[in-house]
């Protein structure tokens, strides 16, 4: 599975994914279901266990649906956990720094190109039955490291940021960077559009893969418009009580 969506994205295929934030296997069976690229399990703001979402990237990869995981910060130990459940790709909130971005990298991936720890007895070394020196050759090159760009003083270091070369995917989070903006949530402000518009610039300028989110259509667009190929659309959660508050609001409408 790991190969699928980066394949896609390295021949400038446009991706669309959704964020996880339910624990439920079954929304993730029903969801992966659909035509939908990936997931992005969130074990920032969610409430899902690591065991929940090994269970959830079991599922998907059934549907052919690839995974991609949020941790919660630059941590050793929640990242070595994380790409050891079979994920597809990890993605890692507030990067600020080059060496934020070389930590990810160390952390992520085995020797040569990282420090990560060896484990033959997990999901994604599907539980000693790979050939070592195989897996281990495969799995760091088909990995997706896609660090996140949150905050207007990314805009100082992004030419730094920018120099480590095994990052696949640069997602700039619009929600932070509205709050950093001074507009939380006003994706229409013109701070807003223009400091976006920079850091896109400059992540496709550097042969970088370009993600966001959008929550509705005319987000999308702008996504679109802008040059970006990995996108989430909303969330679980989100997509449920939009589309039951629209069921029951025409519900209303007609039963009058």
């Amino acid at each position: 599975m790991k190969k699928q969506l980066k394949q896609k994205l390295n021949k400038t295929q446009s991706c669309i994914g959704t964020w996880i934030t339910v624990p439920s296997v079954e929304m993730v069976d029903i969801i992966s279901s659909s035509d939908i690229d990936f997931i992005v399990i969130d074990n920032e703001h969610s409430p899902i266990s690591l065991e929940k979402a090994q269970l959830m990237t079991m599922v998907a990869h059934k549907n052919d649906t690839s995974v991609i995981l949020r941790v919660s910060s630059i941590n050793k130990s929640e990242i070595q956990k994380a790409t050891e459940i079979n994920i597809d790709g990890i993605q890692v909130p507030n990067v600020y720094s080059l060496n934020d971005i070389d930590m990810i990298q160390e952390y992520a991936l085995y020797p040569p190109k990282g420090k990560k720890g060896l484990s033959p007895f997990t999901s994604s070394a599907k539980y000693t039955s790979c050939v070592m020196e195989e897996f281990i050759a495969s799995y760091n090159d088909e990995l997706l490291l896609i660090p996140q760009l949150e905050g207007l003083n990314v805009l100082e270091n992004i030419d730094k940021i920018l120099e480590n070369k095994r990052s696949d995917i640069f997602f700039i989070g619009m929600y932070d960077l509205s709050i950093s903006a001074g507009v939380p949530g006003n994706f229409d402000d013109p701070l807003f559009i223009k400091t976006f518009k920079a850091m896109a610039d400059k992540v496709l300028g550097s042969g970088f893969i370009l993600g966001s989110i959008a929550s509705n259509n005319k987000e999308l667009k702008f996504l679109l418009d802008n040059g970006c190929n990995y996108i989430t659309y909303s969330a679980d959660c989100s997509v449920i009580l939009n589309s039951y508050s629209d069921i029951a609001s025409h519900f209303n409408k007609v039963k009058e």
